[in-house]
């Protein structure tokens, strides 16, 4: 049979293996030894396990991190693209209202222009 020290390794081992949180609570019901023994009798894996525990909460951190990051540049992009159809779609828009008000422009000098030749022709024929 192990002792108890090599156990609270391999469980320490194990869990980070599996992903598992490392807490000296998890680790001991793991061994199935009480936290306090831990606390008392190995204040060396105590500190190792605190460690531990710190760095998967940095690591976890991170990853949501790069997440968070992932996920709004996703929508940053999303948003530009929609920017830029709006833009397209108001170009597309103000060209057609353009060339409405030209040929709005166009008829009102066409019919100036008949217009005006109709006195032109009044003022030559002295009518």
């Amino acid at each position: 049979m192990t002792d108890t020290r090599t156990r609270i390794i391999e469980a320490i081992r194990g869990m980070r293996e599996t992903g598992e949180s490392i807490t000296i609570h998890a680790v001991a019901a793991r061994c199935g030894v009480s936290h306090s023994l831990i606390y008392n009798r190995y204040p060396d894996l105590k500190e190792k396990i605190k460690e531990l525990k710190t760095t998967q909460k940095q690591q976890r951190k991170a990853e949501d991190d790069q997440a968070l990051i992932a996920r709004l540049t996703s929508e940053k992009n999303a948003l530009h693209a929609k920017v830029k159809r709006g833009k397209e779609a108001m170009t597309k828009d103000s060209f057609k209202a353009l060339l409405t008000h030209v040929q709005e422009v166009y008829s009102m000098y066409d019919g100036l222009l008949e217009e005006r030749n109709r006195l032109a022709g009044k003022l030559a024929s002295g009518k």
